[in-house]
């Protein structure tokens, strides 16, 4: 049983002042959007991560709603944007800009093809290689090794 001190106590039909208003606001009804919003960008990256794509400066990241389309996303220092409706009509961060936070978060460019690869795919070249091509701290991907003999 929850004990109140009698001036706390409502009465009918009188309206909460503002600072109570927003007190009641927040611990009744907690802001599920941003909560919801997050979950569907984890959802999109884990579904699609594989047929996530960055080229040219520009996340493509698919639309879960229509297998076609693909939706180009920008990440900056400016700030981000993406093409869909949510994002045009609201100005937040849509789901599409949250998957591609995420791919971003755990991809790094290979230093010879310059595509974004998943951290636990790329190799970091050491001192102690024998190739004249590559600087120590580069990272390749399996298919830069595997095309230019490997690191030795």
């Amino acid at each position: 049983m929850i004990k109140m001190a009698p001036q706390e106590l409502e009465l009918p039909g009188a309206q909460p002042t503002e600072p109570e208003l927003l007190t009641m606001k927040s611990l009744a009804q907690p802001e599920q959007r941003t909560t919801t919003r997050v979950q569907r960008g984890r959802d999109l990256y884990t579904e699609h991560a594989d047929e996530i794509r960055f080229e040219h400066g520009t996340w493509l990241i698919p639309s879960q709603s229509d297998l076609t389309s693909v939706y180009e996303v920008v990440l900056g220092r400016r700030g981000e944007s993406c093409e869909c409706r949510d994002f045009e009509f609201r100005g937040e961060s849509c789901k599409h800009i949250l998957a591609a936070t995420i791919a971003h978060a755990k991809t790094a460019t290979c230093s010879g093809c310059l595509l974004r690869v998943l951290h636990r795919d790329l190799t970091e070249v050491t001192e102690d290689h024998e190739s004249l091509t590559w600087f120590v701290g580069d990272l390749l991907c399996p298919e830069c090794i595997r095309s230019h003999g490997g690191i030795a």
